[in-house]
């Protein structure tokens, strides 16, 4: 009787075990809009609080709100003009599709009923971003994306701030997206975020960041959370120096800006430097630039590879060493740059000096070059035509300075891609 009731009592819990598989997993929403069903949404579900210029905020923000709820899901954006006003915000498990012909654009009223943001979309679950340093390290929104499929267009009309913040996150993929009218700060921020992959985007003339005005902004910016150099306002964001890890930047194409890639304020923490790691810039071509197409500062373990440069640097007049490259900075470690061709750059395509912070974190250490004898001999396998060269070290595609980082002979190291030749001992013409 005893092996019977067990016999029983086993058979009960394997079906029991059974059944928990078999119940169907709720299934993650798949919605579709237009800005015309937005409009709908917004003014049947706020009618107290309907305004058309907040309206496609509004109802976007309530749709993938019900998604984060749900575990996530697809939105896809129909083709039409969807008008921003504040932040879209983007939770754990949701991808944003945007059909051919979408333009995304911001606005700027200060009449509606919510004030206009400096963001357009925001990669963060919404209910955290009401609550002051609620998301540090990557513990913020993972597995998001942005994708875009045909001709789709942001458009930064007004705003003086960001397109995509993506901030305290990891597992992030935007693609297929031409980025307008930057002004005064950058298309997309990257900061203290890993996993992040950016390819076949467009990142077009900027309406600031220029030799006049916002000369350092970056259309993609490589940053981190410190409370020094203001690498991220976000309110909801915590000030733990958390770098970026695994960057990708593949086939994107950068144009009419001061920069393409790279990080305008480097961070320390007890006097020791923090490194962003693990970037990949790959068959990207950068073209038009008053500044840079990257710039590192505090990178290691980088790849550079099988990039186009052309023309940057045209109308530089600064009087600045580190202007007018392809690829310039310091704090580098662990790099690799190969593969790729630079065409009329004002100065010599490839310069790395130690430098120091301007404003903000001005009082952290300086920083310097760190690239070994094997580093350099790959540089070789890169191509110039038609680029400028180092008054005082004449001669040679790449001038980095070593030790100290002055302008010495003692410090200098030059490569020449067409003679494939590094030269460790340099002369000094002047």
């Amino acid at each position: 009787m005893k092996r019977m009731f067990k016999c029983v009592s086993m058979m009960a819990l394997i079906a029991g075990i059974c059944l928990t598989f078999m119940m169907p997993i709720e299934a993650k929403m798949k919605v579709t809009v237009s800005p015309k069903s937005l409009n709908k949404q917004a003014k049947k579900n706020f009618s107290s609080k309907y305004d058309k210029s907040i309206a496609h905020c509004l109802a976007l923000n309530q749709t993938i709100e019900k998604m984060r709820k749900k575990g996530g899901g697809t939105l896809t954006l129909k083709k039409g003009t969807y008008r921003l006003q504040y932040a879209v915000c983007i939770p754990s498990n949701v991808t944003l599709v945007f059909k051919n012909g979408v333009v995304v654009e911001n606005i700027m009223n200060k009449k509606a009923h919510i004030k206009p943001a400096s963001l357009m979309f925001q990669i963060a679950p919404k209910n955290k971003t009401k609550k002051k340093k609620s998301i540090g390290k990557y513990n913020g929104t993972s597995k998001a994306k942005l994708i875009g499929e045909g001709k789709v267009v942001f458009k930064m009309n007004y705003i003086k701030g960001v397109a995509i913040n993506v901030v305290h996150c990891k597992n992030i993929e935007i693609s297929g997206i031409t980025f307008k009218g930057m002004n005064g700060n950058h298309y997309i921020e990257t900061n203290a975020a890993k996993n992040v992959n950016i390819h076949d985007c467009k990142f077009t003339k900027a309406k600031k960041g220029t030799l006049k005005s916002a000369y350092v902004k970056e259309a993609i910016n490589i940053d981190l959370p410190d409370p020094t150099t203001h690498g991220s306002n976000s309110t909801w964001a915590k000030q733990d120096l958390t770098p970026c890890k695994n960057i990708s930047v593949k086939n994107c194409t950068f144009e009419g800006m001061s920069r393409g890639v790279g990080t305008h304020n480097y961070s320390q923490k007890n006097g020791q430097n923090i490194y962003h790691s693990k970037i990949v810039i790959e068959g990207n071509t950068f073209k038009n630039l008053f500044d840079a197409g990257v710039y590192l500062m505090n990178w290691q373990d980088v790849v550079i590879k099988n990039n186009t440069f052309y023309m940057t640097g045209k109308d530089n007049t600064l009087d600045k060493a580190t202007t007018a490259h392809a690829i310039a900075g310091a704090g580098v470690k662990d790099i690799h740059i190969t593969g790729n061709s630079f065409t009329k750059i004002k100065k010599n395509p490839i310069y790395f000096a130690a430098q120091e912070n301007v404003g903000n974190g001005s009082h952290y250490k300086r920083i310097y070059v760190y690239i070994t004898d094997e580093e350099a001999k790959e540089m070789v396998d890169n191509t110039s035509t038609e680029c400028g060269k180092d008054p005082n070290f004449p001669g040679y595609d790449v001038v980095y300075l070593r030790g100290d980082g002055r302008r010495t002979a003692a410090n200098a190291v030059g490569i020449n891609f067409n003679k494939k030749e590094v030269c460790f001992q340099m002369e000094k013409t002047k």
